[in-house]
């Protein structure tokens, strides 16, 4: 058991690669930092970038160079709060992907069911909202 958050940060590694493979074969040209800011503004368009980061667990720096990348590829618009903060919009570009986004969370989300007993996996996600908390 003394290795059990390494085996945590491997499945994570594989589960991120396992996202990019997904998300690269159906032509989406995200990375899986880009696909969860995009998930987030799916979710709540208009969020500033601390709230991004609250949402998503990434550290602060991770997200503005996240969102400054989105915002080259056109998928999010930007805009200054404060000197400090800055509040992202999805455009028409990242709308007309979300079709694609949301079926590639699905499939990853079925994927993730298949491996254990629902009850193995909700006791597993009481455990990481344990840790988290």
């Amino acid at each position: 058991m003394p290795y059990v958050g390494c085996m945590m940060g491997a499945a994570f590694q594989r589960l991120t690669i396992q996202l990019e493979a997904a998300l690269k074969r159906d032509g989406v040209n995200i990375t899986s930092a880009e696909y969860m800011i995009l998930r987030a503004l799916y979710s709540h368009d208009g969020l500033q970038q601390c709230e991004i980061v609250d949402m998503v667990g990434k550290d602060k720096s991770s997200i503005c160079r996240s969102v400054a990348t989105l915002a080259k590829k056109g998928l999010v618009r930007t805009e200054p709060v404060s000197y400090k903060c800055t509040r992202a919009w999805l455009t028409d570009k990242a709308r007309d992907i979300q079709p694609k986004i949301l079926k590639i969370a699905a499939e990853r989300h079925q994927a993730l069911l298949e491996l254990a007993p629902l009850s193995d996996i909700e006791a597993f996600e009481r455990v990481l909202r344990a840790i988290l908390s």
